[in-house]
């Protein structure tokens, strides 16, 4: 193994995670809700390489998606130019501009409709503080009615058991096996976690390589959230365990889903 330290490519992400799986399990619930405010206009923040925006465009929606990562942007061009056809066809468009939590009303591109944050995105946002800025921020670029979408990991359920890795992903690819891991460090008394994304690639030679992404997570569980969701002009809040409706159980679901209309 390479002992190196290098940063992992965005296009692990793409390679990580099973998109037509997890799209099709989601999509239900975003149609619905979108479909509830009539929603033209969909504002993905933190959207990485654009997956969920270009579903969305072949719904026929105006997508504007927002991520500060040239990394992650430079994913989401390629993705974006493949499904450029498709796209076109349904009638919507994505649009890809550069920007972080907290500056989304400074692109003055109007009001949306719709505005989503998935992919564990939100826990980047630097600490509490910088939470209601946030937040306050969403509710800026959002029409009256409008529905605000979160999704991210169930931190009430870490914080309780405090695991210290989630199950790893094996995935065969051209350029060879690749073991993606996430192992999770919890300062005491902090209002953070630390997230390391490793990504492990073994060549024809059989050697092993290493690159990995490190972050600072915010910690959001429910008792964090919901009170700054409300201070930040929220309302009709929902905490779902699954994107099948189902409820949250705080203690034993993997990941929290937030719908929210904007007051």
């Amino acid at each position: 193994m390479t002992a190196e330290k290098r940063v992992a490519p965005a296009a692990d992400y793409d390679q990580f995670v099973n998109w037509e799986k997890r799209l099709a399990r989601e999509a239900p619930l975003f149609r619905t809700q979108f479909h509830e405010v009539g929603a033209e206009r969909v504002l993905d923040v933190g959207a990485g390489s654009a997956r969920h925006s270009l579903m969305f465009a072949t719904w026929g929606l105006e997508v504007l998606a927002v991520d500060p990562s040239e990394s992650m942007l430079s994913q989401a061009r390629e993705n974006v130019a493949a499904a450029a056809g498709e796209v076109a066809a349904a009638g919507g468009s994505v649009a890809l501009v550069s920007a972080g939590f907290g500056e989304l009303a400074s692109l003055d591109a109007g009001l949306f409709d719709a505005l989503i944050c998935t992919g564990n995105a939100l826990p980047h946002v630097g600490g509490t503080e910088k939470l209601h800025d946030a937040l306050a921020d969403f509710a800026a670029v959002l029409r009256p009615g409008a529905v605000l979408i979160l999704h991210l990991l169930n931190h009430a359920r870490l914080l309780e058991s405090k695991p210290r890795s989630i199950p790893p992903v094996v995935r065969e690819t051209e350029g060879g096996t690749k073991l993606f891991l996430r192992v999770m460090d919890y300062p005491e008394g902090a209002d953070h976690m630390d997230f390391d994304f490793l990504t492990l690639v073994r060549d024809s030679s059989g050697d092993w390589d290493l690159t990995h992404r490190s972050s600072s997570h915010t910690l959001l569980p429910p008792d964090v959230l919901v009170p700054a969701l409300e201070r930040a002009g929220f309302e009709r809040i929902e905490l779902l365990g699954a994107h099948d409706g189902t409820p949250l159980d705080a203690s034993a679901d993997e990941s929290v889903i937030v719908v929210a209309r904007r007051s």
